[in-house]
């Protein structure tokens, strides 16, 4: 069961509610504090992973060639202005310019950050669902903040977040028959380097196209299934 996912999904549902109840009455200091604190977090949930590593090699290799085909391809951008035109269609729309930009930015954070693409494959593939656990609690606190400037409107993202969730949930538990535990030991520290690429963003560390980084994801089963092989 994809147990993460639904917790996941849930504290975004009753953060955005929460968030446009209380309004304008939460404090500016408390969104500016708290980012900062979503992003150490985030850090530390990284590193967290990337100890976990087998081949260092392997993990390297994953993140080098995915960044580039993330790149060639322009997955970011191709979101970003995919998100555009949907936001911009929705009938009965009249969300200003700021607020289209805000509702953008959320569906990103919520639905395709690099913790979560991960963590709903690391759920299945592990049984882990502690990553996805630590995104709600930020989440639900981030949807609060949101909530409050943008409405209910924060709240319904819930329902991409949960369905593009379950997919990825339900399409790690397919390869788990094909997986070494030392493939899964890399897969979980690349998805380390990508959550610790979050938490800088977030903490405005260093800004990384990070949806670009995703292919790593992939790439590294095959990286750490070759370095396996190798009779070094």
């Amino acid at each position: 069961m994809p147990i993460g996912v639904l917790i996941n999904s849930s504290a975004i549902l009753s953060g955005g509610i929460i968030g446009a109840l209380a309004g304008s009455r939460i404090p500016e200091r408390i969104n500016t504090s708290l980012t900062g604190i979503f992003g150490l977090s985030a850090i530390t949930m990284g590193l967290s992973l990337i100890i976990q590593l087998n081949s260092l090699s392997a993990v390297v290799m994953a993140m080098i060639v995915g960044a580039l085909v993330g790149e060639l391809i322009g997955l970011e951008d191709l979101l970003n202005k995919g998100l555009t035109r949907l936001a911009s269609s929705l009938p009965g729309n009249n969300l200003s310019e700021e607020q289209l930009d805000n509702l953008i930015s959320m569906i990103i954070l919520f639905c395709f950050s690099g913790t979560g693409l991960f963590g709903a494959m690391n759920s299945a593939i592990t049984g882990d669902h502690s990553i996805l656990i630590a995104k709600a609690i930020m989440d639900f606190f981030t949807a609060i903040i949101f909530g409050a400037v943008s409405g209910y409107l924060v709240g319904v993202i819930a329902i991409p977040q949960v369905i593009l969730g379950c997919i990825l949930f339900y399409a790690g538990n397919l390869i788990i028959p094909f997986l070494s535990d030392y493939m899964v030991s890399d897969f979980k520290a690349v998805g380390g380097v990508i959550t610790m690429a979050v938490g800088m963003k977030i903490a405005k560390i260093r800004y990384f196209r990070v949806l670009n980084m995703v292919p790593a994801l992939i790439l590294v089963f095959l990286f750490s299934r070759i370095w396996e092989l190798l009779p070094f």
